[in-house]
């Protein structure tokens, strides 16, 4: 049977709270590359809630996802205006950009916000799905499901089953 000492379940569950500073700095580098910024987060010396540095990542990919999808809707309406007609050129970038797109849809695209970046994936969004209604509450429900699994899975890593070893 494993001797917990008080000292160490209050390290595994954090109950200190972040500077203001500091959720301003987590939430502004969460609005544009959310893989990486809860995982920093995290791995830091010390330790905060999980809960809070999945909230404020979620919040600051939340509205760096809704800023980038009216870009790449602005984007996508200056672009029409000066195609010229002839035969389109089809990159390979183009092409896997195009799969993904016929392949997952609205949901599938917008779930490209965590792999790739915000900027990127909204962007994305903006161009090709621009007219539906569910574009950006599909960009919100992605920015909250992705803030949350990878605060929580690296969380799960560093806090609990590092420590065992």
């Amino acid at each position: 049977m494993i001797n917990w000492e008080n000292n160490q379940i209050q390290d595994i569950f954090a109950t200190m709270e972040m500077d203001f500073a500091e959720a301003i700095i987590l939430f502004l580098l969460s609005g544009v590359k959310l893989l990486f910024t809860p995982i920093g987060a995290v791995s830091l010396p010390k330790l905060y809630p999980l809960f809070e540095i999945a909230y404020i990542a979620s919040a600051g990919a939340m509205v760096g996802s809704t800023i980038f999808f009216f870009i790449g809707k602005g984007i996508d309406k200056m672009g029409t205006k000066e195609r010229k007609p002839g035969k389109k050129i089809f990159t390979k970038k183009n092409k896997r950009i195009i799969n993904i797109k016929n392949k997952f849809g609205l949901f599938g695209m917008s779930m490209t916000i965590g792999i790739i970046s915000v900027p990127i994936g909204s962007i994305l969004v903006g161009k090709y799905y621009n007219t539906q209604k569910l574009a950006i509450p599909s960009l919100l429900c992605a920015s909250i499901i992705w803030g949350f699994a990878v605060t929580y899975t690296t969380g799960l890593i560093t806090r609990i089953i590092i420590p065992l070893f």
